[in-house]
């Protein structure tokens, strides 16, 4: 049976709950933009109806206005015929005058139709009056008539836009929430079939399963976890190891891009003098980081959060240290061993830094060590967690060491690997196949 990757099916399943994810976020926002998308639809309707109301009343005022100008027209037609019937009834009174027995003259009396002219006159520019404003009401009732069929016009067309917006949003919504459901199910299906294939090969490889179960493990709830468990937690066999390889290389990215490059430096590498060089700056990088990632992973069982290479400055020059891993939400009691500092209860947190050299290595890094002890001090734990390496030291090189971690307030605990070890399996990921130096 082929070799199945633990870290690409735990891949898999996290790309499951990305997908899962990423259908809920679309979800929400297709509903905020199909919502937006009807919203505006139900306003630009709204603008519709009042812009035909609007125009039913321009209308309406229209009509009125021409009956208003056509009333004044036929006021103007009275008041002529009025004025005309009055000059006609002077002019016959002026030629009705007579002659007395002397022969003289006599005129008529025509006051009266004096008067019925001049105000005839009177009312027919009173009448041409209103005649003249009729008509401006008209022209101004027509304009805004039809401004108005202009504005339901647009209207109408606001409208139809959003409503081919509305059903462009709901049929782009429908398509790629389909599109992230059928890769949904697609991913189902493949998941299922990894897992099956995992636990095929987990029930024929019993390191395999065993360390499947070291990385899954789960602490007992209300049963304080000692140092020995943490220890046994980090003591993994070199079969073991290389399964951690192989899961951090599936998992890690930044971790497996340092692998890829020194693979190629190594396949590039032009005789022993450049290999060499090679291991040794494996040695000093990729292990490193992979007691940290040992660490973490032997760790986060603990706790309900994780986080790595957080910043405490110290002091107010901007001066700052980074811890390692801060373990926090503890699902259980943590002792790491005797001392203040060294327990942690139920929902407390752990810091730790993470040193991994030989013997001469880890005393050279005494101050460093002190100076980072102070990005600890906020967990309710903390230590540095080093490796075997420790015990290499002379007793009194040891114990100077210790006492001054102790004193730093983030005391010496070597349970990690010895530097060989993790030596032995980062440049065995490199080489693969090969021989390891």
């Amino acid at each position: 049976m082929a070799q199945v990757s633990i870290g690409q099916v735990e891949n898999l399943e996290d790309l499951m709950r990305d997908l899962e994810s990423i259908r809920e976020g679309l979800e929400s926002a297709c509903q905020e933009q199909i919502s937006a998308a009807e919203k505006l639809c139900e306003v630009a309707g709204e603008e519709a109806q009042t812009s035909e109301d609007m125009l039913e009343q321009a209308t309406q005022a229209e009509q009125e206005a021409q009956q208003q100008f056509q009333s004044a027209q036929q006021q103007v037609q009275t008041a002529q015929s009025s004025l005309s019937s009055a000059q006609s009834a002077l002019s016959s009174c002026e030629a009705s005058g007579s002659y007395d027995e002397d022969g003289n003259y006599e005129p008529p009396d025509c006051s009266s139709e004096e008067t019925d002219v001049t105000e005839a006159e009177v009312a027919l520019e009173e009448a041409e009056a209103c005649l003249e404003e009729a008509q401006e009401a008209v022209e101004k009732a027509t304009e805004d008539r039809q401004t108005m069929e202009q504005r339901v016009e647009l209207a109408k067309q606001a409208l139809s836009l959003a409503e081919q917006a509305l059903e462009q949003a709901q049929q782009e919504c429908t398509q790629r929430l389909q599109q992230v459901e059928n890769s949904i199910e697609a991913g189902k299906a493949r998941l299922a079939s990894a897992q099956q294939a995992l636990e095929a090969y987990l029930a024929t490889k019993p390191s395999a399963a065993q360390f499947h179960k070291w990385l899954h493990w789960q602490p007992e709830k209300g049963k304080p976890i000692t140092p020995d468990v943490i220890r046994d937690r980090m003591n993994l066999s070199s079969d073991q190891q290389r399964l951690l390889q192989e899961y951090l290389y599936d998992r890690n990215g930044s971790y497996r891009n340092m692998v890829d490059r020194y693979r190629s430096q190594w396949n590039s590498a032009k005789g022993d003098v450049e290999r060499n060089m090679i291991n040794r700056n494996a040695r000093i990088h990729i292990s490193g980081e992979y007691a940290e990632q040992m660490a973490r992973y032997a760790l986060a069982p603990l706790g309900g959060k994780i986080d790595t290479q957080g910043r405490t400055y110290v002091g107010d020059n901007g001066r700052y240290t980074k811890t390692d891993l801060i373990v926090s939400d503890l699902r259980v009691p943590v002792i790491l061993g005797r001392g203040e500092k060294m327990g942690a209860p139920v929902g407390g947190s752990m810091a730790f830094e993470v040193k991994c050299g030989k013997a001469s290595y880890l005393y050279s890094q005494k101050d460093h060590m002190i100076f980072q002890a102070e990005g600890h001090k906020q967990a309710d734990a903390h230590c540095t967690l080093c490796s075997r390496d420790i015990h290499d030291l002379s007793p009194e090189e040891e114990k100077e060491l210790r006492d001054a971690l102790r004193e730093a307030g983030s005391p010496l605990v070597g349970m990690l690997p010895a530097k060989n070890e993790i030596d032995k399996s980062c440049l065995e990921a490199i080489h693969q196949d090969e021989e390891t130096d």
